[in-house]
């Protein structure tokens, strides 16, 4: 069986999405929605790769640090929030997000097709417990890409028609 692969794949984009959602919330803290929902969701990625730990030591998977998803420290989040209100209000922030809130909607694809994958397998050795973990992280991996989908309709025509 090859679940250590699929596993570490999902492990590997969760972490990803992680990192490039907390880096959206600290560039864009001037957008209060993206800052407190990218904090959250990259929250949400760690609490995955929590979920996973268990499995990736069943099937052999490497073991991954969730240190790398956890938020900002504090001293350097209040820099990076005062930075992003001062720039936060040029005509090209809004083009920026929207460069910004693309590619971190082609990463969050990328975990949650890896979801998928590991839920075929899952299903495929007959692990119960992994499918269910593998659905329940998946509905929430579905989730965050109909809000990035959602904030990108919102920002597109505000940064490309309008000033």
């Amino acid at each position: 069986m090859k679940l250590d692969r699929a596993i570490g794949e999902v492990q590997d984009t969760e972490a990803h999405l992680a990192a490039e959602l907390r880096r959206l919330a600290e560039r864009h803290a001037a957008e209060h929605d993206v800052y407190h929902l990218g904090l959250t969701l990259a929250e949400q990625c760690g609490e995955h790769v929590e979920r996973l730990a268990p499995f990736a030591g069943r099937y052999g998977a490497a073991e991954r640090d969730t240190a790398d998803t956890a938020g900002p420290p504090g001293l350097l989040d209040a820099f990076r929030r005062a930075t992003a209100r001062l720039a936060g209000r040029s005509e090209d922030e809004g083009v920026l997000l929207l460069r910004d809130l693309r590619d971190l909607y082609l990463a969050a694809q990328e975990a949650e097709i890896a979801w998928v994958i590991l839920g075929q397998a899952a299903q495929a050795a007959r692990d119960r417990e992994l499918l269910d973990t593998t659905d329940a992280c998946h509905e929430r991996a579905e989730t965050r890409a109909k809000w990035l989908r959602t904030r990108i309709k919102v920002t597109a025509p505000q940064a490309l028609a309008t000033g």
